[in-house]
């Protein structure tokens, strides 16, 4: 009997115990459901008789308005007046029907109403109420409205003959007639008016007499009501005690092994795992006390671990309210954000670190570099790509000689470590390279446009991932601007850097400026002292200076002569006819662009060497031609790769200054 009871849950033991109050109280909750239905339905009707005496209140209150607006559209005195009461006239003739067809919607509501006599007498009203100010009070009111406008008509007519009195006599009598008109059918609307009234007050008579009824009703209800819950009351505290008494045996065994398991666990021991035989709540009880040993043996094994410094370590609470749980995981954040903050601040430290080294390496190539904006572009960039992991970069440098005519200069370009040399000035406001020199702002793109450029590799071509533009910047004033193309994010610290070194740059492109500028003023100044040592030394010379200036020519031929000779020795020498066709050139030059002096003699100069500069061929060429030196950069293809040469283009001319010839020396870099 034991093993059967213990099989058995609480919940069955207590229904068991408690069948026979059920059996008893079904009988008298089935008799109060029917009570309660009856007193839902007289509450019902007792509403639905409220809602009715509401809205036959409110229809009053709608027909007094309306016959009170009447009072005022007889005194209104102008048109738009009229127009403003009518308004609200038909506004009185939507509430008022709003009010009639609640009262009707009211009785067509399930359980509203049981009484037909009452609805049929109260739907006759409201049908008779309907008729009323519908066929008798409303055509009043659209028949005043017609004389109204009549009237102001007639109003304006007399205004309009003020010289002729026999015409304003005739207004007058109609005018007179239409005010006798307008007591006749406010008297109506009075009469009219009241009748509804009185005919909405005889139908709030019969709902208030329903609403009596039904109230009469639910007394009577709940007295029995009263009765039948005090019965049930008594009989169940009887059984309730006989109920107690039976269960409590059942109850105190299983309490007191799990009393003894809980002493264990306050005392902070931990004790072995309850075996369940029960099957019933107390088991469910036993099973949630094991759960929580488990639980803090869990929470043992996850102490250990962070003391260890595992701070990955999982570790699940019991529930969100879990203190314990929840203030370990706590723990275990907090260290772990300690550590992540000291590596956060280690990789700032690293940041620092690379900045500072960066700006460094970057000032050793700039003061290595010289004087020379190309060389130090080239150092620059080839150094600054491979320290960000840049797949492509350029230095643009402002070209501010002409005024008139300030554009950006393409000094360096690199591609994948090599410098990659060609033409191009970018007009201020021109492009991105403009637009930052315009602008005066860094601009970091990470959304790169399909064709703005590609990168080629062996495994083909690809578009960049970002291009960051900066100002190479000195005191408000942009010297040039940095362009650097990646297949990767750059983070701010790298950008600020960049930021930082075109600082250094512009400071270094300002004082190459200033020295050429310098160099510039030095040349002339020697020049106009030399021309005027010669000027003065020709008004002092006579006719006999004459043939020592023409042996002076020879000489100078002469020793010109040997000074290309001189140079062709460490140069490439180039000997073109006044047309530019090639006559003659040295090994130098055969070796330096891999051709032999077969391949070249009879070959167009400008078609060879000029067709990738920005100045025509033809400008070029006058200038020499007229006596000019000219000095040229040139990029000459060899393979893949470009050659940067220098050309010095110069005329040789004989005593009387014609032209014999084109001499070129090449110059590599």
């Amino acid at each position: 009997m034991n093993n059967f009871l213990n099989r058995l849950g609480v919940r069955v033991k207590l229904l068991t115990s408690f069948v026979l109050l059920a059996s008893f109280v079904l009988v008298l909750g089935v008799t109060a459901l029917f009570i309660l239905k009856k007193i839902k339905q007289n509450q019902n009707e007792t509403l639905a008789g409220i809602h009715l005496s509401d809205a036959f209140f409110e229809a009053k209150y709608f027909i007094r308005s309306d016959m009170h607006i009447f009072t005022e559209l007889i005194k209104t005195p102008s048109q738009e007046r009229l127009d403003y009461w009518w308004g609200e006239h038909e506004f009185q003739i939507q509430f008022f029907n709003d009010q009639l067809k609640k009262i009707e919607q009211e009785f067509y509501i399930k359980e509203s109403f049981e009484n037909d006599t009452l609805q049929n007498q109260v739907l006759a009203v409201v049908i008779n109420i309907k008729k009323h100010y519908e066929q008798i009070m409303l055509p009043v009111f659209n028949k005043f409205h017609t004389l109204k406008t009549i009237e102001f008509d007639l109003n304006h007519k007399k205004q309009q003959a003020n010289s002729d009195s026999l015409m304003q006599a005739q207004l007058n009598q109609e005018l007179e007639a239409m005010a006798q008109n307008y007591q006749l059918m406010s008297q109506e609307v009075t009469d009219y008016g009241l009748s509804i009234i009185t005919q909405l007050d005889a139908g709030k008579d019969q709902v208030r007499k329903l609403i009596k009824a039904k109230e009469l009703d639910g007394i009577r209800i709940l007295g029995r009501v009263f009765i039948i819950f005090l019965g049930i009351t008594i009989l169940g505290v009887l059984f309730s005690i006989l109920i107690a008494a039976y269960t409590s045996l059942l109850i105190a065994r299983p309490v007191r092994r799990i009393l003894q398991h809980v002493n264990k666990l306050r005392r902070g021991e931990q004790p072995d795992l309850m075996e369940i035989k029960m099957q019933d709540e107390f088991g469910t009880i036993q099973n949630a006390l094991n759960d929580l040993t488990h639980s803090l043996v869990q929470t043992s094994v996850f102490s250990n671990e962070i003391g260890n410094g595992n701070f990955d370590a999982e570790f699940k609470p019991m529930s969100e309210n879990d203190v314990l749980g929840n203030s370990l995981l706590q723990m275990r954040d907090s260290l772990k954000t300690a550590r992540d903050e000291e590596n956060k601040r280690r990789i700032e430290d690293e940041r620092r670190t690379w900045v500072a080294n960066g700006l460094a390496k970057f000032g050793d190539i700039m003061r290595q570099s010289g004087d020379g904006l190309k060389a130090m572009g080239y150092n620059l960039m080839s150094g600054l790509t491979d320290y960000l992991g840049a797949v492509q970069g350029a230095l643009f440098v402002v070209n501010d000689e002409n005024p008139e005519d300030i554009y950006y200069e393409l000094i360096s370009a690199i591609a994948f470590g090599r410098d990659k040399f060609m033409q191009k000035q970018i007009k201020v406001g021109e492009g991105l390279v403009g637009r930052v020199a315009y602008e005066e702002k860094t601009i970091y793109i990470k959304d790169v446009p399909e064709n703005y450029v590609k990168i080629t590799s062996g495994l083909g071509t690809s578009n960049p991932r970002t291009i960051l533009l900066v100002p190479v910047k000195l005191e408000d004033k942009v010297n040039g601007v940095i362009e650097l193309i990646s297949f990767k994010e750059m983070e701010p610290y790298q950008i600020e850097f960049v930021e930082k070194v075109g600082e250094t740059i512009a400071s270094f492109i300002a004082s190459i400026k200033i020295n050429e500028k310098t160099a510039l003023l030095l040349s002339e100044s020697r020049s106009k002292s030399e021309e005027l040592s010669a000027q003065e030394e020709e008004m002092r010379q006579n006719m006999e200076e004459l043939q020592a200036t023409q042996e002076e020519a020879a000489r100078r031929e002469e020793e010109r002569n040997m000074l290309w000779e001189a140079l062709g020795k460490i140069n490439g020498i180039i000997e073109t006819d006044l047309n530019g066709t090639i006559l003659n050139a040295n090994q130098n030059l055969c070796k330096l662009i891999n051709r032999s002096l077969t391949e070249l003699t009879g070959i167009n100069y400008p078609d060879l060497f000029l067709t990738k500069v920005g100045e025509s061929t033809e400008s070029i060429w006058n200038k020499v031609t007229e006596g000019q030196i000219v000095n040229l950069n040139i990029n000459y293809p060899q393979g893949a790769e470009f050659i940067e040469m220098k050309h010095q283009l110069t005329l040789v001319a004989n005593a009387q200054g014609n032209g014999l010839k084109i001499l070129i020396v090449v110059q590599s870099n």
